[in-house]
């Protein structure tokens, strides 16, 4: 039976002003199922949404603030059973009700897979080369999940700009749960930890094979006036610095060090060679020096002319 329309939500969330937001095409705008945009500017107007204003729960990180309103809609949205959330660069083809009641028929939750990454460890590999997150957390993550549920990181991946849930029900609730505690663990980029979410709960997610450029249903990317540097990891955010920046501090630093050894080398022979004696010390005799140092003695060399010539260098004995 098809579920009224007052029981379901479509919904997108901008927090930090990374974009601008997407109006809806007019077909979906004209519908009376509710459009919600969950945001933190309270200036930000719109035709085809009903803009709802929020407390961002990190002021410092506008990513994880955004990621606990996409991942946690029963603490946000409790009013709704149903819910399909969209990134704001999806651009819907189809009607949102007919898409919740198709997928919600038969499954509480369906996520899009990755349509060109083939394992999760990719996915990790992908986010530390482009910066979008701290290199040492991903890889910590990637760690840990291989000590503890390693098959999920030979997954293929979720591609969650797109997430359709029944999202009132308890076994929903306790994976979205364990999902966002990964994001507040670990990387803050949610598609490395919702497999190990599902693995971790047992609870089942119904992947939806589309091409995740184009579908029947979407079509992504659509944006405009984005601050991409918003998208990337910033050292600010946790007062660190990422694995690799760590690395090339600390090769910089090794230089700087072995350089200034080498310049302390040079000078000191510098000086040496400055203030080489021209004679022997008053009180210096050939016996005491072969004395103190017999393999001289055994070289059977000149003890003055050695000591001028190397011994003073060596810092020898000779009384």
């Amino acid at each position: 039976m098809q579920e009224h329309k007052s029981s379901m939500c479509l919904y997108t969330v901008i927090i930090g002003g990374y974009e601008e937001l997407n109006e809806l095409p007019s077909e979906i705008a004209a519908s009376s199922l509710a459009k919600i945009c969950l945001t933190d500017d309270p200036t930000l107007t719109s035709k085809t949404w009903e803009i709802r204003v929020v407390k961002p729960a990190f002021p410092m990180d506008t990513v994880r603030s955004q990621r606990i309103l996409k991942i946690l809609p029963h603490r946000f949205l409790p009013e709704f059973e149903r819910s399909l959330y969209i990134d704001n660069t999806i651009y819907l083809k189809r009607n949102p009700v007919e898409i919740i009641n198709t997928f919600c028929e038969n499954s509480d939750i369906s996520v899009p897979l990755h349509s060109f990454r083939e394992h999760v460890y990719e996915e990790f590999l992908e986010v530390a080369r482009g910066g979008l997150d701290d290199s040492a957390r991903i890889f910590e993550q990637m760690n840990h999940y291989q000590l503890t549920h390693s098959e999920v990181l030979k997954l293929k991946p979720y591609w969650s700009a797109i997430l359709v849930r029944n999202h009132m029900k308890k076994h929903v609730i306790d994976l979205m749960e364990s999902w966002y505690r990964q994001v507040l663990r670990y990387s803050r980029r949610d598609q490395l930890s919702l497999n190990y979410a599902e693995a971790e709960t047992g609870v089942n997610i119904n992947p939806i094979e589309i091409d995740n450029f184009s579908s029947t249903y979407h079509q992504w990317p659509i944006y405009k006036k984005r601050d991409v540097s918003k998208r990337l990891w910033s050292p600010g955010l946790s007062g660190g610095m990422t694995l690799f920046e760590k690395m090339e501090q600390a090769k910089n630093l090794q230089l700087s060090l072995d350089n200034k050894v080498r310049q302390l080398v040079d000078d000191y022979a510098e000086i040496k060679e400055k203030y080489l004696p021209k004679r022997a010390p008053e009180g210096f005799t050939q016996e005491r020096y072969y004395q103190l140092n017999p393999d001289v003695a055994a070289a059977g060399v000149d003890a003055v002319q050695h000591y001028l010539s190397f011994g003073w260098r060596e810092d020898r004995k000779w009384k």
